[in-house]
């Protein structure tokens, strides 16, 4: 009997394996037509996606952060008035040079996630996307509400210049999106969850905040 070319002296070659499984997988992972890349080509969607998944890998300049946390640095003798300054809700951290984001002096949104924080002569975070107020009122931490100031801040730290009224409703979508995801851990076999009514509105509240605000 003819031995297997998967085999190598009885046993599978798991490289050559691997090597044609993960082809399989790169083919399917860039089809256009699997309900993931439905939304692959906009860039407001992958970039709370990033949000969502690295959250709290994630840094504000001094627009994005309580007063508390500009007090906070001051009393270290640090100056967040400097655009390449940002703070990771300790101290203050630096984007890497290596990072196409190193090179800008203004930024959309204040905030940033990144994948990695190293430390030589100062603290550099790496692989940096900056981020939206709503994809961290949708993925970030824990939200208290401002009614009065019209605020809002996450974990304690970030603040987010929002109406009451908004707060409530990412809230509550945050709870809805949790209700959903609950259902297809427990029922893996449904299908269709990017064709969820609720899943569609907060698509749209994403693509529409990176629209150009016309005033």
């Amino acid at each position: 009997m003819a031995s297997s070319p998967y085999k190598i002296n009885g046993s599978f070659d798991v490289t050559v394996f691997a090597g044609r499984k993960n082809e399989n997988l790169d083919v399917w992972f860039s089809d256009q037509t699997q309900p993931f890349n439905m939304y692959s080509q906009q860039p407001e969607v992958v970039k709370a996606i990033l949000c969502a998944g690295l959250y709290p890998n994630i840094a504000a300049n001094d627009k994005g952060i309580t007063e508390t946390a500009v007090n906070s640095l001051t009393k270290q003798g640090n100056q967040t008035k400097s655009y390449s300054a940002w703070y990771d809700g300790r101290r203050e951290v630096y984007i890497h040079p290596s990072s196409i984001n190193s090179n800008f002096k203004a930024f959309q949104y204040p905030f940033l996630v990144f994948l990695e924080k190293v430390e030589t002569n100062k603290v550099y975070l790496r692989d940096t996307t900056i981020v939206s107020p709503f994809s961290i009122l949708l993925f970030g931490g824990s939200i208290n509400v401002h009614h009065q100031s019209g605020s809002v801040t996450i974990d304690g730290w970030l603040k987010i210049a929002a109406p009451a009224q908004t707060a409530v409703l990412f809230k509550e979508l945050r709870l809805t999106l949790h209700s959903i995801l609950k259902d297809l851990i427990r029922k893996p076999e449904i299908s269709g969850i990017v064709h969820n009514e609720v899943v569609k509105y907060m698509v749209h509240l994403l693509i529409e905040e990176g629209k150009p605000q016309h005033t």
